[in-house]
């Protein structure tokens, strides 16, 4: 099962539901509302289960905009000096580069950890190193990291929840339409819900 980003009894509780008839209904919205949510965003709120690899082309010098990066445990970061396909220089956090945001937002504190929202550009100390990115180079750049949000944001599980109730319900409408031509026909299920979209769009990343 995919990532979702509120749980079944989450769902349940929120439209008033209770049993197991509907789970299989009630995942499904979950999936779907989840799904949706990443491809408005742009990106995804859960953290990769290991390190994976991913390789950019830097944006100039010194900057390089990366996908959501959740930790910096584990974090290699690998240079391509001759254009070969070969990363052969590897660089020092805090010593070549730094990530920003530097003071990035707290998403929760919980059980005494501290969850923090991800980094989302590695910066070359220009007077602490001599290491450069290379602009000219495809793919310069060779990032080893667990990606994506360490934590769910309060606001993304309450537009899965809108929107997962929105999908659950479309179930009642097989032809999008509710009403009907006595009391009047309204068309509810065609588009994202404008209170979810309202949650989520402080999070909509531009795609690199």
């Amino acid at each position: 099962m995919a990532t979702q980003y509120a749980d079944k009894t989450e769902l349940k509780a929120y439209i008033g539901l209770s049993g197991s008839g509907q789970d299989d209904n009630i995942d499904n919205a979950l999936d779907g509302a989840s799904r949706q949510i990443d491809k408005i965003t742009g990106r995804r709120f859960y953290q990769d289960s290991s390190a994976q690899v991913k390789t950019y082309t830097p944006n100039n010098v010194f900057i390089l905009d990366v996908d959501d990066i959740s930790t910096t445990t584990g974090l290699i970061v690998k240079l391509d000096d001759n254009d070969d396909g070969t990363f052969e220089t590897t660089l020092t956090i805090n010593t070549d580069f730094i990530v920003e945001p530097v003071n990035p937002d707290i998403i929760k504190i919980t059980g005494g950890t501290t969850y923090l929202a991800p980094y989302t550009q590695l910066r070359i100390l220009n007077t602490r190193s001599s290491e450069r990115f290379d602009p000219s180079i495809v793919n310069n750049v060779q990032v080893t990291a667990k990606f994506g949000y360490s934590f769910i944001p309060e606001p993304i599980k309450q537009a899965t929840l809108i929107q997962g109730l929105r999908l659950f319900k479309r179930k009642d409408a097989p032809f999008n339409i509710l009403g009907n031509e006595q009391t009047g026909q309204i068309e509810l299920f065609n588009k994202f819900d404008p209170d979810a979209r309202e949650l989520i769009k402080g999070y909509i990343k531009n795609k690199l």
